[in-house]
């Protein structure tokens, strides 16, 4: 179980919350946008993530970013883990992305509407007749040659451990017929667990794989992205 937030945790997280979180918030109320489908919009992004995480406490530590391709469409898969992947995916990500992304996401107050005037996909799991669609224009989008980031649980987690893979993740790899390439995030959970407003400060690992060819059915790579999943997060635990 994560530990408690320490009187620091809690003041370090609130200081936050209004040096960084709510300046953001009205950044993105104003229009203004916050991309990372271009390359200047990352390292933006990047830097300003990279240094919110600094005042959070939170070591990040990046493994295996060589491992990327550069170039062609790539499918990235995150084991998700807590809030706090927004801003390290992003932080770590070594080339731009486009993500899919689902009501509860669309839901928050000008993130949502950052997020879909930037040109990433909203997925609605609960119509079939929308995220088909959706998952369909985003597999073209790999085939052109971008990057989409998703989530194959579709949520958090509350002990930290991988939930089922969900269909949709798996449709899109098929369709897309790129590589996968997975993001295990590890000790995210013990940063800041599913429930709580604060973070803990201490150290969060990411760690791409190698690139995973997708075979002719998409419910056989299901096996591969989990025990990549599992293996990494054994290997390189904290």
């Amino acid at each position: 179980m994560p530990t408690r937030p320490s009187a620091r945790d809690v003041a370090r997280t609130a200081r936050v919350a209004v040096t960084d979180v709510l300046p953001m918030i009205l950044t993105m109320a104003r229009g203004t946008a916050l991309s990372t489908l271009t390359e200047d919009g990352l390292r933006i992004v990047r830097g300003r993530f990279r240094a919110t995480l600094g005042r959070l406490g939170v070591a990040l530590d990046v493994l295996g970013a060589e491992r990327v391709p550069a170039e062609g469409g790539l499918v990235f898969m995150w084991n998700q883990e807590t809030h706090l992947d927004h801003l390290v995916l992003a932080a770590a990500i070594p080339r731009p992305f486009f993500t899919l992304y689902n009501n509860e996401v669309a839901r928050v107050p000008g993130y949502g509407r950052q997020l879909r005037n930037t040109g990433h996909v909203h997925l609605d799991r609960n119509d079939e007749g929308q995220w088909r669609p959706a998952i369909a224009r985003a597999a073209e989008r790999v085939l052109a040659g971008e990057c989409v980031l998703i989530s194959p649980e579709g949520t958090r987690s509350a002990d930290g451990r991988l939930l089922p893979m969900k269909r949709g993740a798996l449709m899109l790899a098929e369709a897309a017929a790129r590589p996968v390439v997975c993001i295990t995030v590890v000790g995210g959970h013990d940063r800041m667990p599913r429930g709580s407003p604060f973070v803990r400060g201490g150290p969060l690992r990411i760690v791409f794989s190698e690139p995973l060819a997708v075979p002719p059915e998409a419910e056989s790579i299901a096996d591969a992205i989990i025990r990549t999943f599992e293996r990494t997060k054994r290997e390189h635990a904290l």
